[in-house]
């Protein structure tokens, strides 16, 4: 029996390794890519693996002080370019919109 994806369970398609696709995934290197077919528009994200049980606590190491220690060590650790450059990304990212397709 052939299993049908639900609607909360996306579809998966191997790509093989050396084709035009795996090149292209690639060359993104992790950004989002917006795909365009008749005028629908698709996007595809990088997933990040899932967390599993047999991972460590992501919280368990967890010390508010030392965390406000790293952040007043990287304060001003960008040059004004890059944080400009982020900025744009923001407001580009916005304009791209991140919500699922099937939703408005």
């Amino acid at each position: 029996m052939t299993h049908t994806p639900t609607r909360t369970e996306p579809r998966t398609i191997e790509v093989a390794p050396g084709g035009e696709l795996a090149r292209i995934l690639d060359e993104a290197n992790g950004a989002s890519l917006l795909l365009v077919k008749d005028g629908v528009r698709y996007r595809l994200d990088r997933e990040e693996p899932a967390m599993t049980s047999a991972s460590p606590d992501p919280w368990a190491d967890y010390d508010p002080e030392r965390l406000m220690e790293g952040i007043r060590a990287a304060a001003g650790s960008i040059s004004e370019e890059e944080a400009e450059r982020r900025i744009a990304e923001i407001y580009r990212w916005r304009e791209e919109g991140s919500r699922p397709p099937d939703r408005p």
